[in-house]
This record gives structure tokens, sequence and C-alpha cells, in this order.
């Protein structure tokens, strides 16, 4: 009995890796790995400035109140001063004064009207106290009767609305200056922005 011819099938050879293959992608950590120690001190420096200067800013913004034009009744008191500046030069008009004493008021209400934060609202409102109290004053010399009564309430409105102004930025500076002695024992408030203050109060 003749036995069967038994047939091996070749073994394949082993797959050599190819030149322009692709080659096993590294993991992030490999790849931190394999930095010079040099980048990876840098790295983890810029990662330790990230993460205090994000804890300052949320610190500072904790502590800094409400923007003023937002507080109480600042918007309508600006407003209402505003409104008596222009009723005083509509009657000081009719004195018959220099153009520049009007041209003053027109731009400090400009400055007013554009003013968004504390500072610039005193700033703006210092200007106007400064044009409109020129102008009643030489007003309030060529004048007289009725124009000079209706100068007389333009101004006296003027005054109590600015009385008002000056209570309500020393409750808001009485906050922000919490948030000013914190800007100053932050350690990156080179790159924050100073906290916002009424001046001239």
């Amino acid at each position: 009995m003749a036995s069967a011819a038994v047939q091996q099938t070749p073994r394949k050879a082993p797959k050599t890796p190819q030149s322009g293959g692709r080659q096993k992608q590294e993991s992030p950590k490999e790849k931190l790995y394999r930095l010079p120690r040099a980048a990876g001190i840098a790295i983890m420096a810029a990662l330790l400035v990230l993460s205090l200067f994000v804890g300052n800013l949320r610190a500072l913004q904790n502590a800094t109140p409400t923007a003023f034009l937002r507080q109480g009744d600042v918007k309508s008191i600006v407003e209402d001063r505003i409104d008596a500046a222009q009723n005083a030069q509509t009657v000081a008009q009719r004195a018959g004064l220099d153009a520049a004493l009007f041209d003053a008021v027109d731009n400090a209400v400009d400055a007013m009207e554009s003013a968004k934060t504390a500072r610039e609202i005193s700033r703006a409102d210092q200007a106007l106290s400064a044009a409109v109290s020129e102008m009643i004053d030489r007003a309030g010399d060529a004048l007289s009767g009725e124009n000079l009564t209706m100068l007389t309430r333009a101004a006296d409105s003027f005054a109590e609305q600015g009385s008002f102004l000056r209570q309500e930025a020393r409750a808001y500076n009485k906050e922000a200056e919490k948030a000013d002695k914190l800007y100053d024992r932050l350690p990156t408030k080179f790159l924050l922005a100073e906290p916002d203050m009424y001046e001239g109060i």
C-alpha cells in the first residue's frame, strides 16, 4: 500500500519593515519624555505662570464691585446732570456771552455722555462742572428778571445732581478700595488692569 505524499505548504518569511511605511505613533507622554530638559522646564514654568495669572484674575474679579455706571441711580443721575447743564446753557445763551463758553460746555457734555468707567465719569464731570460754573457766573452778571430766575433754578438742579453723583461715588469707592488693596498684593498685577476708581472726591 503506497503511502500518500504529504504536501507541506512553504512558510512565509516574516515581513521586514520597509522604509517609508507607517511607524508607530508616539503617545503625548512619550513625546514629552523625549523633550530636552530645558524645554520641559520652560513649559512647566509657563503653566505655573498661567495658573497663577488665572487665579489672580478671578480673585480680583470677585473683589471688584459692579461697574459704576450700573450702580444704584448713577445712570439716571448722570443723565439728569447733563440735562441741567443744557438747561442752564439755553438760558445763558440769552446773555450774549462768548461762544467759547458754550463750546466748553458742549465738549464736556459729549465727554460725559461717552464716559463708561468711574474714572472717565469723574474726569468728565470735573470738566463739566468747571465749564458750567464759569458760564453761569458770567451769565448771572448779564441776566435779570425771569431769565436770571430760570438760570438759578438750572444751576441749583445741576449742583443737586452733582451732590447725588458724589454720594454714589463715595459708596462705590468704598467697595473699590478693597479690590485696589488686593491688586497691590497680587504677584501678577503687572498683567492685570488696575481697579476702577472715582477720582476727585
